[in-house]
């Protein structure tokens, strides 16, 4: 199976071509506010460096939220486009379970924090590395620090505790889209949108 996946739900963006089920071509960089600048140069780079007939694609992959508000909108919004254009099915992928999935978690059970604003993280419990509930969005005083924990920009508000560092990728949204095919393909996404979780639902 042939797939783009991309993510741009925090200050990283990333693109990913997989060709016959396997991730050939990455490209990764931290580069905050300029998603809607570099996406478009990064895909195109990709499908030109890989020799790749855009109209092979089975579908395209994307990081669906929680995580930032413009960077999802943009994420989102190209690959819309880029489906219609092509008539290619979308694969919502959530973004709390692309870090969770991420190779370097070496303990089955933890919670995964990505940081929305102020004091508000986006978190979610996973065990044996499969989500047991839906993201939330909290304050760090409702956060159990008590489990096994993986972040990405919540450093400020963790003290003295250091805890594992992921931020989520393309490569690994790719590799989701490719296990839950069948279960996540959208063939028609005009109503698809972002997974902003109201930072608002927090007290």
């Amino acid at each position: 199976m042939n797939i783009i996946a991309i993510d741009t739900s925090t200050d990283w963006c990333s693109v990913s071509l997989f060709e016959n089920g396997k991730c050939k071509s990455s490209i990764i960089k931290n580069i905050p506010k300029k998603h809607s600048e570099m996406l478009p140069i990064f895909f195109e780079s990709i499908i030109k460096d890989s020799n790749f007939d855009k109209n092979k694609l089975d579908a395209i992959a994307v990081s669906i939220g929680p995580g930032s508000f413009t960077g999802l909108r943009i994420g989102l919004g190209f690959s819309k486009g880029f489906a219609f254009a092509l008539n290619k099915p979308l694969i919502p992928v959530p973004t709390l379970q692309a870090i969770a999935k991420d190779p370097s978690i070496k303990f089955n059970d933890f919670l995964v924090l990505l940081f929305s604003h102020r004091n508000i993280a986006y978190v979610q419990k996973f065990l044996d590395k499969k989500p047991v509930n839906t993201p939330k969005a909290l304050t760090f005083d409702k956060i159990n620090f008590n489990y096994n924990l993986v972040q990405y920009g919540c450093e400020n508000f963790l003290g003295s505790k250091s805890f594992l560092s992921i931020y989520p990728s393309a490569e690994v949204v790719g590799n989701l889209a490719l296990q839950h095919f069948n279960e996540w393909k959208i063939d028609k996404p005009y109503t698809l949108a972002s997974n902003y979780i109201s930072p608002f639902e927090a007290s």
